[in-house]
């Protein structure tokens, strides 16, 4: 499974990929800071999962989900991030799932099944 890594934040983008790195069968193709980027990358690398913050500058994780909906196929996408209050509009942008910060490599493991 290919996995796109997108916050605008470093240390977070490390974090995951290291939880990422104990689990069978997922592979990290490439990091994005922001929503555009998310976009583009998950295009060009025709990646299966999408792992997206949603505050970001340029164009936040909710915007981008909506972007990333439009793809052929689309990736699958799971929010990561600190604000509890977005799940609903979340879910309404095509999430799989929704993981609040910080992010638990059970819970994690679990949405990437």
């Amino acid at each position: 499974m290919k996995l796109l890594l997108v916050d605008d934040e470093p240390l977070a983008r490390q974090r995951l990929a290291s939880l990422l790195r104990d689990l069978d069968g997922v592979e990290v193709v490439g990091e994005a800071g922001n929503g555009r980027e998310a976009v583009e990358l998950a295009e060009s690398l025709a990646v299966d999962v999408v792992l997206l913050d949603i505050a970001m500058p340029v164009m936040d994780g909710l915007e981008a989900a909506r972007h990333l909906a439009q793809l052929s196929p689309p990736p699958a996408v799971v929010f990561c991030t600190a604000f509890d209050q977005h799940a609903l509009a979340a879910f309404e942008a095509a999430a799989v799932d929704y993981l609040v910060k910080p992010v638990r490599a059970e819970r994690l493991a679990e949405a990437i099944e």
